[in-house]
């Protein structure tokens, strides 16, 4: 039996709704009737909810709505990853806000999920300000069902291997979204003085533009989790998004939006969402490597240059204690 001899309406609701993302795009690239039948608006809304469950809050939904595809193009959107270099400064229109729908799990159990829309209104103060999106108070605490057993390293481990983070940002000014997560975590450890968890998600990019007016910068979009552990129970106390350069930095709203509204309109890379976080680790430990070297490099350049002034200061007195004598 051909696919053509199939009713549509047990392909729809049989075959179709069985598929995920990647699998419901290829299968529309195979005859005309299945392209019109993996189009259902329907179909990708329940895929979209069902990866990102945040997205379901009216604030996201009306946005996706002004999609031109509306779930269908948020999804090839969202879902890929987007590329690591930005060849030009965006010439977006500057944006009054943009979106944050932000989705983190253990062991895909869902731990924490939020939608939330920053003012982003070019003033003077937004610009030079640094920028930093908070999703929860600094005293407010999520709890979860989560529960842990077992020594410190173990937790840690599992947190690395276990914990995924997705969070899109949409920009309703272009009608397009872009996941700024590497998904699986870069980095995880303690922190010293607090005590709690620090579960950083982080995306490098390289832009080929000046941002400092001064160098090109390799910026790094670095979203922080404070994981505490009370009573054996996995709570989430901090959720927050930040764009450092390589002195570890905030950039300013000016500057985080040129890179955060570059990233919207830039090419998309193929992401796995099972084990596929290797490679921007990889690349966050380098850029950590390279931001290490750079401040050492700067710590023997003002050595240097202090060593130079007092053998300046101690030459003009010699000079000066000779003259006097003189007379």
């Amino acid at each position: 039996m051909a696919i053509a001899d199939i009713h549509e309406d047990i392909i729809k609701t049989h075959i179709l709704t069985r598929l995920d993302g990647q699998t419901l795009a290829a299968a529309g690239c195979t005859s005309s009737q299945l392209q019109t039948l993996c189009s259902d608006h329907k179909l990708w809304s329940d895929i979209c909810s069902s990866n990102w469950p945040s997205i379901t809050d009216p604030l996201v939904s009306q946005a996706i709505s002004n999609f031109p595809s509306g779930y269908r193009s948020f999804y090839s959107d969202s879902f890929p990853s987007p590329s690591h270099h930005l060849a030009t400064a965006t010439s977006s229109p500057p944006t009054t806000h943009i979106i944050s729908s932000v989705d983190i799990r253990y062991h895909d159990e869902l731990v924490f999920s939020k939608a939330e829309s920053t003012n982003t209104t070019p003033s003077d103060w937004f610009q030079s300000s640094p920028f930093r999106i908070d999703l929860l108070g600094p005293k407010e605490i999520v709890p979860s069902a989560v529960k842990f057993s077992g020594e410190d390293q173990t937790l840690l481990s599992n947190l690395e291997k276990n914990m995924t983070l997705s969070w899109i940002m949409i920009d309703p000014s272009q009608n397009r979204g872009v996941n700024l997560s590497s998904v699986n975590p870069v980095s995880v450890q303690r922190n010293w003085l607090t005590g709690d968890l620090e579960v950083t998600f982080a995306v490098v990019i390289a832009p080929a533009f000046l941002l400092h007016n001064k160098d090109y910068v390799n910026g790094n979009i670095q979203i922080t989790c404070g994981v505490k552990e009370v009573c054996g129970v996995l709570n989430v106390s901090r959720v927050s998004l930040t764009v450092l350069d390589m002195d570890n930095k905030c950039l300013s709203g000016k500057e985080s939006m040129v890179i955060l509204q570059g990233l919207t309109v830039a090419p998309r890379r193929r992401r796995s969402y099972s084990g596929g976080g290797e490679e921007q680790k990889e690349r966050y430990e380098e850029f950590v490597q390279r931001r290490r070297e750079r401040k050492e490099k700067m710590e023997r350049k003002e050595r240097r240059v202090d060593m130079a002034c007092v053998a300046s200061g101690v030459a003009i007195f010699m000079a000066f204690w000779s003259f006097a004598l003189s007379w």
